[in-house]
């Protein structure tokens, strides 16, 4: 059955609660982490029929990711480390064509999740990216209905990526085939695509065309390809087709999305906004924040999360890039009152540390 999705890009509330709930339970404060990316707190407890843009959606997952330290946010048992997307990325700079950007793609998932779960198909019209889940190791008890929402949006992510790639792949999808039975439920996400959608397939498919998957590319830079371009790319297709959702998203919390996905000099984070460093900080100066004070918080919200994990204090300096000990020491006794062994210590000594 083919079908099209005719409502705004959006996931309903329902989608966030998984992830939410184990946030939760790694003890993030949940209102907090929603206001840090200028989102609602309220939708935290809202009714679960009610919505967030698609583009938010991803923003949420992208620093959920981070802070659990797995790319699939613990949907599966076998998780991905995280900057799993950027090894990927790496691979993909001597790609001639989509094609080959598609294979290599494939091929590194495939080492990564330890299955052969991606495929690239060549045919007589099209080329053809293939996911069949049905063997794949979900978290157990994660409901079909979410095997279904993660796939889904793991494609709208591949076809991001594949743009960030080559712009060309934006017109080059002739379908998408999902495994769901029907274009009923809560499955407005799927109004990312422009092409028809086929339901109740074996596999789920991404139809490229043939001739502009072949053709020859040249590459971004390798410091173009990383993950941190590819949630930007989602976030600008999304703000595209809705003109009103980039209104709402703040300088602020572009700046926080960027510094939380390790982009965290501010002439850095400026050019990938497509501004200069001195209207960025006007224009943080006008909602009445700094890139110095955010850029603060976001290394702190990092340093705790590391420390957490029980990475020594050297490894966390250094994955922060100071250049040396003592002064991500006298950094963090700045932001916290005490230093980084202080701060292993009271995670030991409280109650809940058993």
């Amino acid at each position: 059955m083919n079908g099209r999705i005719d409502q705004p890009i959006s996931v309903s509330v329902e989608r966030l609660m998984p992830l939410l709930d184990q946030a939760r339970a790694a003890k993030f404060n949940v209102e907090d982490l929603l206001k840090s990316l200028n989102l609602d707190p309220e939708i935290a407890g809202a009714a679960r029929n009610q919505t967030i843009s698609l583009a938010d959606y991803y923003r949420l997952q992208n620093r959920l990711a981070i802070l659990f330290g797995d790319e699939t946010l613990h949907l599966s048992s076998r998780q991905l480390l995280q900057g799993s997307t950027d090894f990927v990325l790496q691979h993909v700079g001597d790609a001639s064509s989509l094609f080959d950007a598609m294979r290599i793609i494939a091929q590194s998932y495939n080492m990564l999740h330890g299955g052969e779960y991606n495929s690239v198909v060549k045919r007589r019209g099209s080329i053809d990216y293939i996911i069949d889940d049905r063997e794949f190791t979900y978290a157990q008890d994660l409901a079909l209905e979410y095997q279904y929402f993660s796939i889904e949006s793991t494609l709208i992510f591949l076809h991001c990526m594949l743009m960030v790639i080559c712009p060309a792949a934006e017109r080059a999808i002739n379908a998408l085939h999902v495994r769901r039975a029907s274009p009923g439920g809560e499955c407005a996400h799927l109004a990312y695509w422009t092409a028809p959608i086929k339901f109740g397939a074996e596999n789920y498919v991404v139809s490229f065309d043939r001739e502009i998957a072949l053709a020859e590319i040249a590459t971004p830079p390798a410091d173009a390809l990383t993950s941190n371009a590819v949630y930007q790319k989602i976030v600008n297709v999304v703000a595209g087709r809705h003109a009103r959702y980039e209104e709402s998203y703040s300088i602020s919390a572009r700046v926080r999305d960027a510094l939380s996905r390790g982009v965290v000099e501010q002439g850095d984070v400026a050019e990938q906004m497509g501004v200069s460093a001195s209207t960025l900080r006007r224009r943080l100066s006008q909602e009445g924040a700094s890139f110095r004070e955010l850029r603060r918080e976001v290394l702190n919200e990092t340093a705790q999360r590391l420390l957490r994990e029980r990475k020594s204090v050297s490894d966390v300096s250094e994955t922060l890039g100071f250049s040396e000990f003592r002064a991500f020491n006298r950094a963090f006794r700045d932001w916290n009152g005490m230093t980084p062994k202080a701060y292993v210590r009271a995670l030991k000594d409280a109650p809940e540390a058993s």
